[in-house]
């Protein structure tokens, strides 16, 4: 059975690999002085006409909870508590190993009461004891169980001077500050005032860290916030050590490398069922013992040529090739632009690497020659080996490669030609050229990734977060245009278009009319 069990671990999928993640937890510090309760008119798309700045943060951070309810994997964001800058009876708002369920629904019960009760209920009116504060902070960090990988204190204030006159009080503020580093805890300031002076105390502060002076992030709104705080907590990528070995047939000489792969936002498929007992959705395998012996079958034209068991294809797939990229030949393009068959990743560079001239030499010489560096993939073991190309790039101030795997012939499909019949004459009016003006712009808008949604997705998102959070369903709009709103928009236009280039528009035969989900999904 155990044999069994280490087969199907090996098994899965290449683009399935098991990262082992760190985990990494953030304590976001909402101070309660009176600073953080002065209303404001509310800049947001929200149904208040005024908020403050706390009430701001406590949204914030609700919305960034009920971002990470459907999350598919834990590895795809940093655990988060809450602390408010306040005695310690007070301080403590939400454990950062707490159940998200019972966090969001905490987090949601807060944001629904008015500015008048959050301010009479959580407002400072004592002097703080920022050294006080900063190492309850601490202790919460040490409370945590888990082994972890990196800890960030993200202090949310409008206060620019929190230690006023008082030498004592700064101090020992500054003292516990400065041991922030030695317990690997990384400070970030946020505030919400535009006339914080950080010449007051906190730059002070900063200038402790041996990464040198660091600013606050002015964030002037809650949707500001939002952003602000997501960058800290939630994963845009993740990242894979492996070895670059450059020399054919020499595994003893390498450069450490790392593969980066973007995650994906998470998928809801084919849900019928949901947790009627407040506990987030898992995926449950069944028991390998009674499923039916996996078969795999090698066929040619449709003729079976021979059936291969589980133990079968783990024989064949078993190679001794190192994990890595290895280097094969340089070479011109093999794959267009645009023919992408499996995720693209980026290769960087180690920052722990000290051979980094290497690494930048075939940078160089790829960019200088216009090549690219094929190489054989490995990703686990057993794997099967795969041919890709490392295509030289440069983003974020950086020197990398873009990993691309080159396709087999039955994989390379070539799109159909799109034959023009009849060419528009190159004398072209002005009035003929106002008018395709007119057509773009009216088919032109400012693009927002909020505004497409996939109403399919969205309805049995709504559906089984109101399972788990066991509140009403949300009502899903779907606010992307159908062809029947865009025909509407430019009647006039094409009417216009069709008379100055005597052109016709005219569908031979008549075709079924699309529901309008699959119109959106053509649209998107």
């Amino acid at each position: 059975m155990a044999d069994n069990e280490e087969l199907q671990i090996d098994e899965q999928d290449e683009n399935t690999t098991t990262v082992n993640f760190k985990p990494s937890f953030v304590l976001i510090a909402i101070d309660t002085h009176s600073s953080m309760f002065h209303t404001k008119k509310n800049d947001d798309d929200d149904d208040d006409d005024e908020t403050h700045a706390f009430k701001d943060a406590l949204k914030a951070c609700y919305e960034i909870a009920d971002s990470l309810v459907l999350s598919t994997s834990r590895s795809n964001y940093n655990q988060f508590g809450i602390v408010l800058a306040d005695e310690d009876q007070k301080a403590s708002f939400i454990d950062v190993q707490n159940n998200l369920i019972d966090s969001i629904k905490f987090l949601k019960d807060k944001c629904s009461q008015s500015n008048e009760q959050l301010k009479a209920n959580y407002e400072r009116y004592a002097d703080l004891d920022l050294a006080g504060f900063f190492l309850l902070c601490k202790k919460k960090f040490r409370e945590i169980s888990s082994a972890y990988y990196k800890r960030t204190l993200i202090y949310i204030t409008n206060d620019d001077n929190p230690t006023k006159e008082d030498k004592q009080k700064k101090f020992t503020a500054l003292s516990q500050a400065k041991s922030f580093e030695p317990n690997d805890i990384n400070f970030k300031l946020v505030t919400m005032n535009k006339n914080f002076e950080i010449s007051k105390f906190y730059n002070e502060l900063f200038y402790l860290s041996s990464k040198g002076p660091i600013t606050e992030e002015l964030c002037l709104n809650k949707n500001a916030l939002v952003e602000a705080l997501s960058s800290k907590i939630i994963l845009a990528y993740t990242k894979h050590k492996f070895n670059f070995y450059p020399f054919k047939g020499d595994r003893t000489r390498f450069l450490k490398v790392m593969r980066v792969n973007f995650i994906r936002e998470a998928k809801l498929s084919n849900i019928h069922k949901a947790s009627h007992d407040g506990k987030q959705l898992v995926k449950v395998k069944e028991n390998a013992s009674a499923q039916e012996p996996v078969r795999f079958r090698l066929q040619l034209n449709n003729e079976k040529i021979i059936e291969l068991d589980s133990k079968d294809k783990y024989s064949i797939i078993a190679n001794n090739l190192p994990l890595g990229f290895h280097l094969q030949y340089v070479s011109d393009r093999h794959s267009n632009f645009g023919i992408v068959i499996d995720q693209v990743s980026l290769l960087l560079l180690d920052p722990k690497e000290e051979l980094d001239q290497h690494f930048n030499q075939f940078w160089l010489y790829c960019i200088e020659k216009n090549k690219v560096l094929v190489c054989l993939k490995k990703y686990r073991h057993p794997s099967e080996i795969r041919y890709v190309e490392l295509i030289p790039k440069y983003a974020n101030k950086q020197r990398l490669f873009l990993i691309k795997d080159i396709p087999f012939c039955e994989e390379y499909h070539v799109p159909r030609a799109v034959h023009i019949e009849k060419a528009l004459s190159s004398n072209i009016s002005e009035k003929q050229k106002q008018a395709i003006r007119d057509l773009i712009e009216k088919l032109s808008f400012d693009y927002e990734p909020t505004i497409f949604i996939n109403p399919s997705y969205a309805k049995k998102k709504a559906y089984v977060k109101a399972k788990l959070l066991e509140l009403p369903e949300e009502i899903v709009e779907d606010t992307t245009s159908n062809a029947d709103q865009i025909d509407e928009q430019i009647t006039e236009i094409v009417v216009d278009f069709q008379n100055l280039f005597n052109v016709s528009f005219a569908v031979q035969g008549q075709k079924r009319k699309l529901p309008t989900s699959r119109i959106t999904k053509r649209q998107k």
